[in-house]
């Protein structure tokens, strides 16, 4: 039975961040280019991708770009050009929200949907994958059982699914809150975050029912404990959230999530990791130690949590004690934990009122904190910046290829374990060895000697009758000159990811579509009209509409966080009437969509 491969797939900001998250385990990693991808201020010139890219593909990882945004029409020659240019570098993917890419599409090179593309039904899903569409990213909003359900109506596409990191409060690419506000659209790779602004909360009456508070803003994802049903649901690729992210925090959770899927392998011998090699790392990993605003599953389950965090938008970190009294001499502090100078300390009351500082010093349980703070007893404390744990983190780690070298008098060789193996011809010595005694061991310690190369030794073998002198020098030569063609040799071997052919024979699901479908551009506008479409809207990038419109769509329920759902909950008095959201500059109608449990946020 043919194995199913498991991919895990980690966030890079700049080459540094994406040799890190490949040395701790990922299976692949998503960048940006300079110019198209949903992030503009995490993009990577041509040079810096190309070394990546080759340093992943010695193990086998893939790299894949993020050219995610809509597209205007003056930029379809460029966005064509950039995608040949990714081409010429054997990228193994571009990930798009675009249409427009299907219409020009003219390399080898896999496309991938983006989460942008918003495929919440099986019928977009089976229509992308008879199109052409290798991956692809499903919404974050699913649950297992939606999984399961597409994989079912479609196991021929991968399937590719989020499993830890920040979450937007609206429905993936159809966010225009940021467009309304600031004329920067999430669509087009410059959000303002909205969603981690202050708000209040007013009903009909005008009365303030939440006074600025983040009302949006969501805890961030984690699935740790889903990982198997995800995998049993269908999804091949796990995604980890965050190209604007640290090197600590892609080191923390990159990991993490590695030694999670290779124990899940150990036990399933039905499935393997997608790409090779030993990783090499003493990291001692702690989810709640890097950037969290307190942790969500989501919808993996359902509804079942609150999944808003409402009194801030920073760094929860990791709950560490409570305050037991808080005098001049300091605050006290009941914690199993050791606490160092300059570790960031938060702390939240019974209200969920945060207030953060930072430790000047810790000696026999009590705080010297950095400024003048007043807590009172009970209050609950969590470190968001654990200064020990980032060094240990920062420690570096290896990923290594296991290599047999065989020596004889006048060939060495060189087998990596994928099976690649290269030789290299040299002058049989003129002199026999005068000292043979520990003679193999002694050639066997020279050879092992691969420092910063990507290969480990695994077998050492002397393949001749006489014992002839190598001089150590001339055994550094060799062992330098095998592995450096056998690195050629494995990346002239790679095969990238090919773009099956592009079939536009195929019914869209859809017979008319509105400013949702996000339409920026004539390629993609030609795309839905040459299936029968009618585009009754562009995007509203292209053309803001004067009239009320939705600017949001999400299961990050305002009245389910706030205990006031209209079908679960008891509603307060003054929560019984209709809803409205208000900012420095606009108010905003809330509709709850009950039979689907979505919240609806109106200009």
């Amino acid at each position: 039975m043919e194995k199913q491969f498991l991919e895990l797939l980690s966030p890079a900001r700049n080459p540094e961040i994406a040799k890190a998250a490949i040395d701790c385990g990922a299976d692949a990693v998503y960048m940006g280019y300079e110019r198209f991808g949903a992030r503009s201020v995490a993009t990577n010139n041509l040079e810096d991708l190309k070394q990546v890219i080759d340093y992943a593909h010695i193990f086998g990882v893939r790299v894949y770009i993020t050219m995610n945004t809509l597209l205007f029409d003056d930029e379809l020659e460029l966005a064509q050009k950039s995608v040949e240019e990714l081409n010429s570098i054997n990228a193994d993917a571009i990930i798009v929200q675009d249409m427009a890419y299907l219409q020009t599409h003219n390399v080898p090179m896999q496309l991938h949907a983006s989460t942008q593309m918003n495929v919440f039904t099986k019928e977009k899903l089976r229509f992308l994958y008879e199109t052409g569409i290798s991956r692809v990213v499903l919404p974050r909003e699913f649950s297992i059982e939606q999984i399961n359900e597409m994989h079912n109506y479609c196991p021929e596409v991968e399937l590719e699914a989020f499993i830890h990191g920040a979450l937007c409060c609206s429905i993936s690419g159809q966010c225009y809150l940021s467009l309304y506000q600031t004329g920067r659209s999430g669509n087009r790779g410059v959000c303002s975050q909205s969603c981690r602004s202050r708000y209040d909360l007013i009903n009909f009456e005008g009365k303030i029912l939440q006074k600025d508070k983040y009302l949006l803003s969501t805890k961030d994802f984690n699935a740790s404990l889903h990982l198997a049903e995800m995998i049993k649901a269908g999804v091949c690729s796990f995604k980890i959230e965050g190209r604007l992210k640290d090197i600590t925090y892609v080191k923390n959770v990159t990991t993490h999530y590695n030694r999670l899927l290779n124990e899940f392998v150990a036990n399933n011998p039905q499935y393997q990791r997608a790409s090779a090699g030993r990783i090499l790392s003493e990291i001692e990993t702690d989810l709640e130690k890097t950037f969290n605003r307190g942790y969500t599953s989501f919808y993996l389950r359902g509804r079942q949590e609150q999944t808003g965090n409402i009194h801030t938008t920073k760094s929860i970190g990791k709950y560490i004690g409570e305050v037991k009294d808080c005098t001049s001499a300091g605050i006290k502090i009941q914690t199993n934990e050791i606490l160092y100078p300059s570790d960031g300390l938060i702390a939240v009351d019974e209200e969920g009122i945060s207030e953060g500082f930072l430790v000047n010093n810790y000696f026999k349980g009590i705080i010297q904190p950095n400024k003048e703070i007043k807590l009172r007893n009970g209050v609950k404390i969590y470190r968001n910046k654990d200064s020990e744990f980032e060094k240990k983190i920062l420690l570096p780690s290896h990923r290594k290829l296991k290599v047999d070298v065989i020596l004889t008098s006048n060939k060495i060789k060189a087998i990596e374990e994928g099976g690649c193996e290269v030789e290299l011809s040299f002058s049989t010595p003129e002199q026999l060895a005068n000292n043979t005694d520990n003679y193999y061991n002694k050639l066997k310690e020279q050879i092992s000697k691969m420092g910063n190369t990507p290969f480990e030794l695994n077998q050492f073998i002397y393949d001749s009758e006489e014992k002839y002198f190598f001089p150590m020098s001339f055994l550094n030569s060799l062992r330098r000159q095998v592995l450096e063609l056998l690195e050629q040799k494995i990346l002239s071997n790679y095969k990238t990811l090919e773009q099956k052919p592009l079939n536009f024979d195929i019914s869209y699901p859809k017979e008319e579509v509105d400013y949702t479908e996000n339409i920026s551009n004539e390629q993609s506008r030609k795309f839905y009209e040459s299936k029968g479409v009618k585009v009754k809207e562009y995007a509203l990038e292209k053309e803001m509409k004067q009239t009320e419109i939705c600017l949001m769509r999400s299961l990050n329920c305002i009245r389910y966080n706030l205990g006031q759902c209209l079908q679960r909950h008891k509603l307060k008095k003054d929560y019984q009437s209709d809803l409205i959201l208000r900012d420095n500059n606009h108010q905003y109608r809330l509709k709850f969509n009950c039979k689907d449990c979505l919240m609806e946020v109106y200009s």
